[in-house]
């Protein structure tokens, strides 16, 4: 099994999550195991699980539920559990357009947020549909909610940090399939306040690259990165993450 780390810190870039819809089967997926086991002072053992399923209704509904789970034990103690949740309702209005509620949350993320619940209505538009090519244009409103803990709380900032905001959400998506291996998929994002579009935006990129192995396995590496121009907390405004992860598709 191939490393993993967490992908996820505010944002879970579901655009480069999102399966190509198999019109034949109702019930399709896919899931990306990993466990560590090393023995230190104490025993070590980490188990991860990212999985992404649907649920095809007739011929324009989709029900798409995105999910992952982390948990660290150092001996007899949980050292790190985290993960996310993502559900959304799609809805096909148009061959190139579809609109869904959507509703995700994250939990214990590695720089400090111990959890977010949000939930908004997106809208796709897809720019570009060839054999090999796919690009959507996406754009959505959306609430959330932030709880983060200070990495040095005082007397006057306190332990945790809350935060409730409207916000906007536009991006950019590219999907090129060359051929019946390869796959590239990048995606460009950008939310913020409406009063403050640009002052306190937060800005992300994802690109991930496949190659399948088989019609069930197959080899990914994610990139993933955050600019946050205004942190709740003192935390880096940049974030960076490389995962590497076998898949495994139904």
């Amino acid at each position: 099994m191939l490393p993993s780390a967490s992908i996820y810190s505010q944002m879970l870039f579901s655009e480069n999550m999102t399966m190509y819809i198999d019109s034949t089967k109702t019930i399709q997926g896919m899931i990306s195991p990993m466990m560590e086991f090393k023995t230190e002072k104490e025993n070590v053992l980490t188990l991860k699980n990212t999985a992404n399923f649907n649920l095809l209704i007739g011929r324009k509904r989709v029900i798409n539920v995105i999910n992952k789970l982390e948990l660290s034990t150092y001996g007899d103690k949980i050292t790190v559990s985290g993960g996310y949740i993502h559900g959304e309702f799609r809805y096909l209005l148009h061959h190139s357009f579809e609109v869904y509620p959507y509703i995700e949350s994250q939990w214990a993320e590695s720089r400090g947020m111990l959890y977010k619940v949000s939930s908004g209505l997106q809208a796709r538009y897809r720019l570009v549909n060839s054999n090999s090519c796919l690009m959507f244009a996406n754009g959505a409103l959306f609430f959330e909610y932030e709880k983060w803990q200070h990495p040095v709380p005082d007397s006057i900032t306190g332990k945790y940090a809350i935060s409730r905001n409207i916000k906007s959400h536009l991006s950019l998506s590219f999907r090129h399939r060359p051929n019946d291996h390869w796959e590239f998929i990048a995606t460009a994002i950008h939310q913020a306040n409406p009063d403050s579009y640009l002052t306190k935006a937060r800005f992300g990129g994802a690109i991930d690259l496949k190659y399948r192995i088989t019609q069930t396995t197959g080899i990914r590496i994610a990139y993933r990165f955050i600019y946050d121009t205004d942190p709740i907390v003192d935390v880096r405004k940049y974030y960076h993450n490389l995962e590497t992860a076998i898949d495994i598709v139904f």
